[in-house]
């Protein structure tokens, strides 16, 4: 998971996201640290470096527990921009992967990931 390293799930922001039968796929505005390739330096009134990202997971065998993005009510940021909110865990299980977030406690199977950062 090195598309990972330097990347704060924690700290980034939920755009949206898509469920298909073989793919997951969250929209981010992702937090960017130092360590990361993809970082530079943050912009006036910013905490740290944030980009546009999608974080997919695919070629999964079985994918549990997703919310739809309907079900699921946004947070409408000072700006006017939304959001729903952050990544609450993500880890590499011995079967796959686990993710949790307002979409739910989400199980998947097998399969990979793989973030890509918009420059």
């Amino acid at each position: 998971m090195n598309s990972m390293d330097g990347i704060d799930l924690q700290d980034s922001f939920i755009l949206g996201w898509t469920v298909s039968e073989n793919e997951f796929s969250i929209q981010l505005e992702a937090s960017i640290w130092p360590s990361s390739v993809h970082y530079t330096k943050p912009k006036p009134n910013e905490y740290t470096c944030y980009k546009k990202a999608v974080l997919t997971f695919s070629d999964f065998s079985d994918i549990k527990s997703i919310k739809e993005q309907s079900e699921i009510t946004p947070t409408t940021d000072l700006d006017g921009s939304l959001d729903y909110g952050n990544i609450d865990s993500f880890s590499k299980t011995e079967s796959g992967f686990f993710i949790s977030a307002c979409f739910g406690s989400v199980t998947i199977n097998s399969g990979k990931v793989v973030l890509s950062v918009c420059t």
